[in-house]
């Protein structure tokens, strides 16, 4: 039974062989097209004759249009090597230069400093009056400009501009100078 199998595969690669041989030209135009390479379209013709070959004898025979077939076959290697190349290309060790990652946390006295002015921030916001928070609200979360402002809390838009710097300047007292 190794014989015939083996005898199989000489038939189908003789076969296969003789095809491409017969496109050779056209094949590597085709190749070349696709992967703007000869050198790389000749490695690809190689490759299909080594898949091609590699065929069993009855799904070689099961190929209507032998030729037809070897295109489709360069073509889909064509596109697996393009695919790998651009892997390749994305990951190159080459060009990549050594990089440091340090990893940047901050020290336990700037954790509390931290901390502890963002509890004053937070006490900051709490004292101002809820038309200074609505303001404040509009003004960053629902990014309105001072004449809109002005319109939906039924204000003056030069009061709106006055509660806003109310609001900043009670936020920079708590913070340290």
């Amino acid at each position: 039974m190794g014989a015939a199998l083996s005898s199989n595969l000489v038939v189908t690669a003789h076969n296969w062989a003789q095809i491409i041989e017969s496109q050779r030209d056209k094949l590597v135009a085709y190749l070349t097209g696709l992967l703007h390479c000869h050198a790389l379209a000749e490695d690809v013709l190689q490759e299909t004759f080594i898949r091609l070959s590699s065929m069993p004898l009855s799904q070689y025979q099961g190929v209507q249009n032998q030729t037809a077939n070897c295109y489709q076959a360069a073509r889909n290697i064509a596109i697996d090597t393009l695919r790998k190349r651009t892997r390749e290309k994305s990951i190159d060790i080459d060009e990549v230069e050594p990089q440091y990652c340090y990893e940047q946390r901050l020290n336990m006295e700037e954790k509390i400093i931290e901390g502890n002015l963002e509890t004053r921030m937070l006490q900051a916001v709490q004292q101002l009056s809820s038309r200074h928070l609505t303001v404040l609200s509009l003004y960053t979360r629902g990014n309105y400009k001072q004449k809109e402002i002005a319109k939906i809390c039924a204000i003056s838009p030069t009061l709106v501009n006055f509660i806003l710097q109310e609001v900043v300047l009670t936020c920079q007292a708590v913070l340290p100078h």
